[in-house]
């Protein structure tokens, strides 16, 4: 094994995962792909469903702080804080000469040899939101995207090697107490961590093909038409992976509900991407899945950073947030 694509998410969303796996598998027979579980499967699903790839579960791994992690956090914050703790497990245990991390709602159109390109000089590819200014005051911002993070921890690309093994031990350790949705206090769970990435760490490639991560954040930029048979982006460079971020199947007409810039209705060839996405997805049993709870946290569960924060504001007061 020398090649490993690996994705984390809760069992409600098993559905998105295989499906971003599957695509992924399309255009890359030479890798092993793991979904790998904040969760755990006790048998409440049949795990053949998803082969040939694996199924891991946090369990597994044996984090020593994981059951701190797991009452702090909540079910999205979890997920997040546990990407370098799999990838450092999977290093471990099948030492690859290359990792590369997708979030579950991503789709693969095209191979990623550009990102293997670009690994054959540096040791970490990160990819920014965008590329260019936010000239309209809609949503997403650039000041929301410098509270959120510069570069998109849905996606990361690892050599495997003595630079890239420190950045994953530093970044498992802020992430250990500090991987909140927070941003009064700077804190935008694992992503906002990559800023200093580029700062700390030697042979960090910032990835500027604008095929790479396409999503709502950067559809300023981005034109997705269909040329030759294939999604292109600005007439040039095809459409490597696109993000779906904050797409709900229960209202298709919408994008995203994370921004107001851009009208689906008024993107054909996005909207038909989606349409196919979503029939994707749920032929992978999305029903039965998106409807199972965390075994560790909740959905609902609020994140204990904004908490904190709310206590303090409304300490002066008199009151507690459980008051409220």
């Amino acid at each position: 094994m020398t090649k490993i694509l690996y994705t984390v998410c809760s069992a409600n969303h098993l559905a998105y995962a295989k499906t971003m796996a599957d695509s992924f598998l399309q255009h890359h027979t030479d890798y092993t792909i793991f979904i790998c579980l904040a969760d755990k499967i006790e048998n409440r699903f049949d795990i053949n469903l998803f082969t040939p790839h694996n199924l891991i579960e946090v369990e597994t791994i044996a984090i020593a702080e994981f059951d701190r992690m797991s009452t702090q956090y909540s079910l999205i914050e979890l997920n997040c804080a546990l990407k370098p703790f799999f990838a450092n497990y999977l290093i471990e245990k099948y030492n690859p000469e290359m990792v590369v991390y997708l979030d579950s709602d991503i789709y693969v159109y095209q191979s990623f040899h550009i990102i293997e390109e670009f690994l054959q000089e540096k040791s970490i590819v990160l990819t920014p939101h965008f590329l260019t200014p936010i000239t309209d005051n809609l949503l997403p911002r650039e000041r929301d995207i410098l509270r959120s993070g510069l570069y998109n921890a849905g996606f990361i690309a690892l050599k495997i090697n003595d630079i890239s093994k420190q950045f994953l031990t530093w970044w498992s350790n802020h992430l250990i107490d500090e991987c909140y949705y927070n941003f009064a206090e700077g804190m935008g769970v694992d992503q906002t961590w990559l800023n200093l990435v580029p700062l700390f760490f030697n042979e960090v490639y910032i990835a500027k093909n604008k095929g790479l991560n396409v999503a709502y954040w950067n559809l300023h930029e981005r034109t997705l038409s269909i040329k030759n048979n294939t999604v292109v982006i600005n007439e040039t460079e095809p459409l490597i992976f696109l993000h779906i971020s904050g797409y709900k199947f229960e209202t298709p007409e919408i994008l995203s509900r994370h921004q107001n810039r851009f009208d689906l209705k008024k993107l054909p060839v996005l909207f038909q991407l989606l349409s196919e996405y979503q029939e994707k997805v749920k032929a992978n049993n999305y029903n039965d899945f998106i409807v199972l709870p965390g075994a560790y946290t909740q959905p609902a569960k609020q994140s204990t950073g904004l908490m904190k924060t709310i206590n303090k504001w409304i300490k002066p007061l008199g009151i507690k947030i459980s008051d409220l």
